[in-house]
């Protein structure tokens, strides 16, 4: 095997041989592996990624072996239970971005809103999301917790509309205006 200069942390197996470091390096200031232990780190990675191979090649033939002997019903019945986890999970998050959305005029950071209310709730059984529920949990979540809502604005003491004020005459134009040019 090749020397390598890549010092990319990966936790070691069980069974690692003695003397090489087991723990990734912390600082730029620890000792470098040397050339045993980079042999011995390559190895390890190379072991590494073919077990992951070998795992995910064993599982899809298990798989495959699974699915030979089920019934067309029960291939059916699988697929139907996976779209209904997807469908459950873009219900969810399209009931977080409507709580983000009802949420932004109202708290400083409309994902708060969406991270301590429960979505499930506001979910009705056909799968939309219930915009009433959501406004009055909005509404009691900022009662429990008034420090998620936005600041308001300090308020203003303005004195009212304002005039523009003339602009100023200047020599010039006062002397022309009285000698009948201006």
């Amino acid at each position: 095997m090749s020397e390598s200069t890549d010092t990319t942390p990966v936790s070691e197996p069980a069974g690692a041989p003695e003397g090489a470091e087991t723990s990734p390096p912390s600082s730029s200031s620890d000792a470098p592996l040397g050339p045993a232990g980079e042999k011995a780190l390559t190895e390890w990675k190379q072991r590494a990624r073919a077990a992951e191979k070998a795992s995910r090649e064993q599982a899809a033939r298990l798989q495959e072996l699974e699915d030979r002997d089920k019934s067309e019903l029960q291939k059916a019945t699988e697929r139907a239970a996976k779209a209904d986890a997807r469908a459950a999970e873009a219900a969810r998050r399209v009931a977080k971005a409507e709580i983000r959305a009802l949420a932004a005029p109202q708290f400083a950071d409309p994902s708060d809103a969406a991270a301590f209310l429960n979505v499930d709730e506001l979910i009705g059984d056909d799968g939309d999301v219930d915009t009433k529920a959501v406004e009055k949990a909005l509404a009691d979540l900022l009662k429990r917790k008034p420090h998620l809502a936005k600041e308001q604005a300090p308020p203003s003491f303005d004195g009212g509309a304002r005039t523009t004020a003339t602009p100023p005459t200047d020599m010039n134009a006062l002397i022309r205006q009285k000698a009948g040019l201006g």
